[in-house]
């Protein structure tokens, strides 16, 4: 199983709204929280001693290596630790080196995040083979829906294609604007199960004064 590392890029954090943002990340549909949660918060280059998801409450981050970073810096941290004879891995770790999620200040204002994915290139255009490259390309998305995006890519059950509005082209920032999925829901019907426990979970972090 893969993990994926989360990278915050915002110069100062407040843990509350970190708190907040990685529960809503989490899978409630299809997994036990926090029994399986993937996700793992990266504060530093050096990589990790030991891979495991991130628990919660978070404390209070005084370091961060990838405060003020671009998605691209982000990117050219990502490739250069990528270790192709580790099924794809990030060097020494269980971090996924073909999916990554970052949190910036949009996305603290927004409830959003950004699922970032390394670009495939099909070879279609005939000027390059078919594979791998060192671009990337980046989502826009509410926390809510980031998990399901991010194990969708990861099994090739569906493409980064099916998520973005192409139509709408790159935004400002160098994303792609999320398209949501027709839902078979209606105005008035009960919450999911998934929805219940998310809620539960947030409710507890609040409860406890550790989100917002």
């Amino acid at each position: 199983m893969s993990y994926w590392a989360v990278y915050l890029t915002v110069e100062r954090a407040n843990p509350k709204a970190l708190n907040r943002a990685f529960i809503l990340m989490q899978d409630f549909d299809y997994s036990e929280y926090p029994a399986d949660s993937r996700l793992m918060l990266l504060t530093s280059k050096e990589m990790p001693s030991e891979t495991k998801a991130t628990s919660l409450p978070l404390p209070e981050i005084s370091t961060n290596a990838f405060a003020g970073t671009s998605l691209a810096d982000v990117n050219t941290f990502v490739r250069s630790h990528a270790d192709f004879n580790a099924s794809y891995k990030l060097q020494g770790t269980k971090l996924s080196a073909a999916i990554w999620l970052v949190i910036d200040q949009k996305g603290l204002e927004t409830s959003t995040c950004l699922v970032c994915e390394q670009y495939y290139d099909s070879g279609e255009d005939g000027e390059n083979g078919e594979g791998l490259t060192d671009q990337f390309r980046a989502c826009r998305i509410p926390y809510e829906e980031a998990w399901i995006m991010m194990a969708n890519l990861d099994v090739a059950n569906m493409g980064f294609e099916e998520y973005v509005d192409e139509d709408a082209g790159k935004q400002e920032d160098g994303s792609w604007k999320w398209k949501s999925f027709p839902s078979d829901s209606k105005e008035g019907d009960a919450p999911s199960a998934g929805d219940i426990k998310r809620a539960k979970a947030l409710q507890e972090l609040r409860d406890g004064g550790y989100a917002d």
